[in-house]
């Protein structure tokens, strides 16, 4: 996994380990995170050494490293439907989220997470839409 690690996609509010001796550093997404922090961000937040795992106390701040699908947007499945029913997509889309999230959604700005994505492609099957092209772009990323 770290051979891909892009250290960009990591969100400003993660918090970092940086516990070289860690059993779990393996494993853990704080620790990768920890690894690839670059010049660029000279501030990070970061767990305290003074609450690392020490003998036998498991980590308070593990975090399992978890590749997740991440889906971009859903402006071509839109456009693909009938005018009546890409309208009536855009209804019951704005119903779900606020006006600036659909927006950053629409943009490619936020990424749809997997419980999105399952309630996305129920409302576009609804219309017909069923095979994979209902997001604009599809791709792994990690669970922050």
């Amino acid at each position: 996994m770290e051979e891909t690690f892009d250290y960009s996609q990591v969100p400003s509010y993660f918090v970092h380990c940086f516990n070289a001796q860690c059993p779990r550093a393996g494993e853990c997404l704080r620790q990768l995170a920890g690894r690839h922090v670059t010049a660029l961000h000279p501030v990070v937040q970061a767990v305290s050494p003074a609450v690392w795992e020490s003998e036998g106390r498991a980590c308070a701040y593990f975090h399992p490293i978890r590749r997740v699908r991440m889906a971009w947007g859903m402006r071509q499945a839109i456009a693909r439907l009938p005018y009546r029913e890409g309208q009536r997509v855009v209804r019951k889309l704005n119903q779900m989220f606020t006006k600036a999230t659909l927006n950053r959604i629409s943009h490619h700005q936020r990424p749809l997470s997997p419980d999105e994505q399952r309630v996305i492609e129920s409302l576009f099957a609804e219309y017909g839409v069923t095979d994979e092209s209902v997001f604009d772009r599809v791709e792994m990323g990690y669970e922050w």
